[in-house]
């Protein structure tokens, strides 16, 4: 019985397309993924990581432990602390927490273009997911972002294709559930689940207050917000001062630059040629909507409702990048990428459908061809960039390690890379920051006679968070070298540092 099912399932051509587009899915994250191991961490990735070392080792907070903690998201770094109290280390972590979640993305994103229009168009968009640079390319960072985009797109399947496309109440509720995780993630998914219910506003106008399910998804939405909403109060909302405060770039940055940085850097950067040109066939298609907006608004016809969707997911991620945030960058258009395969998946749909009509073949070349040449191009810069990213910061690495190894666990250490050499050192570390300013040495100064750090790291990372006087301090208090990172063949092959150029020195007070 279960063989015969399985020949059924079997039977439509897009269902054979879709196993293989989750084998090249598999493959191409495997293949990194053997290929990195542990990649040296970035900055952000510390931050993340070094919150859940603190928790795992029962470690005295250190001085910067209020500003990350209040400015970052928890569950990840909640989930990681489980990881390291087990005694399991960042490979599983990664294959659990990012490659898992980032193959399963590629599935949610068939599933919901499927639901919305059909499995062409959801195929294809799975594929563009599939492919995409940036999502490979984060797949092996420990960062918020691969899991974020999996709850996101985790909430817009239970939404749509469980609770509006077939009907079933407890879809809204588990929609509530994801985008809650999606929110604990990475903040500004909450613009997902905010969409959701401006959707069901478009769709059902005023008569949604009418509807019990709306309102107890709303209450399981406050319940499941308020210890958030506690820990906001107790931070005194320092997120927002972060964020909005009188020195963030969303106060700093103008509207121009913000519509710059998305339109004319980002998105052709992060679609390249082919599929850029793709995408705006796709917007084409959106035309019947904008002419017949009427139809859609007063529900007479509802085959509009996929594109209403569809648009309102990309506005208003657009909207808080350029006019809230006024600033963006790749990881932070995540959620943006989604709508935009489903649009650009119209666009070649539309095409192939137009050219079908003279010559079935021809279309099917055409269609493979472009997604060939689309996936070249992706792939091909995912492949570079990660060549050129994987050895970056190995030398704070190592001297986080060999500081593990070589000091005792009470020791002090002064450094700018503080949260990469938190993790890896286990050992307390403090910054050149003092009173809002990095600039100030009298005032560093003063931290060093109270502190009284053991060592002294000096590198070419970091170079904002490291004064012009550090690079002279050893040598003027003749502190004593006690290890050197120097750089390689390779890193000048890659980076162009020249070999044996100093990349950082350990000193010892």
């Amino acid at each position: 019985m279960d063989k015969e099912r399985i020949k059924e399932w079997l039977r439509p051509w897009e269902n054979k397309l879709l196993i293989l587009l989750m084998i090249l899915t598999i493959a191409i994250r495997l293949y990194y993924f053997i290929r990195l191991g542990n990649q040296p961490i970035w900055w952000d990735e510390g931050d993340y990581l070094a919150i859940s070392k603190v928790w795992a080792l029962n470690m005295q907070k250190p001085e910067w432990w209020g500003h990350f903690t209040g400015m970052r998201p928890l569950l990840i770094p909640m989930i990681w602390f489980l990881f390291m109290k087990a005694g399991l280390g960042e490979l599983t972590m990664r294959f659990f927490t990012l490659l898992i979640p980032s193959v399963l993305t590629v599935y949610v994103v068939y599933a919901v273009g499927r639901d919305l229009y059909n499995k062409k168009t959801g195929l294809i968009a799975g594929f563009l997911m599939s492919i995409y640079w940036v999502h490979i390319f984060y797949t092996f960072r420990l960062l918020t972002d691969i899991p974020s985009l999996f709850f996101g797109m985790l909430t817009i399947y239970f939404f749509y294709s469980l609770y509006i496309k077939r009907g079933k109440k407890y879809g809204l509720y588990l929609a509530v559930f994801a985008g809650v995780l999606a929110f604990a993630t990475r903040f500004p998914l909450a613009l997902v689940l905010f969409t959701c219910y401006l959707y069901i506003f478009f769709t059902r106008k005023f008569k949604m207050f009418k509807d019990k399910t709306i309102w107890i998804s709303i209450i399981l939405l406050i319940l499941l917000l308020s210890p958030y909403l506690i820990y906001f109060i107790s931070t005194n909302f320092f997120l927002f001062e972060f964020y909005f405060g009188s020195e963030a770039v969303s106060i700093t940055n103008t509207f121009t630059y913000a519509i710059n940085q998305v339109f004319i850097h980002l998105l052709p950067q992060l679609l390249h040629s082919l599929f850029l040109i793709l995408f705006i066939f796709g917007l084409i298609t959106f035309i019947s909507l904008f002419l017949n907006f009427d139809i859609f608004w007063k529900q007479k016809d509802k085959r509009f409702n996929a594109d209403i969707f569809v648009l309102l997911l990309l506005i208003i991620h657009l909207i808080f990048y350029i006019f809230i945030i006024r600033d963006a960058n790749d990881r932070w258009l995540f959620m943006v990428m989604p709508p935009i395969f489903y649009i650009t998946s119209k666009g070649i749909v539309y095409i192939y459908k137009y050219i079908k009509k003279y010559s079935k073949t021809f279309s099917i070349i055409l269609l493979v061809g472009l997604l060939i040449f689309g996936s070249y191009q992706q792939l091909n810069h995912a492949n570079r960039l990660i060549e050129l990213k994987k050895g970056t910061y190995k030398e704070v690495m190592l001297a986080g390690i060999w500081l593990k190894e070589n000091t005792l666990q009470d020791a002090k250490i002064m450094t700018a890379s503080i949260v990469q050499n938190q993790y890896y050192s286990e050992r307390q570390s403090y910054d050149f920051y003092v009173n809002g300013t990095y600039n100030d040495k009298n005032l560093v100064e003063e931290k060093i006679q109270q502190i009284k750090p053991d060592y002294f790291i000096v590198s070419i990372f970091e170079t904002t968070f490291t004064p012009q006087w550090v690079y002279t301090y050893p040598e003027e208090k003749k502190l004593t070298p006690i290890k050197a990172f120097i750089s390689t063949k390779e890193q000048q092959q890659i980076s162009g540092i020249p070999e044996g150029s100093t990349l950082l020195v350990i000193y010892k007070f």
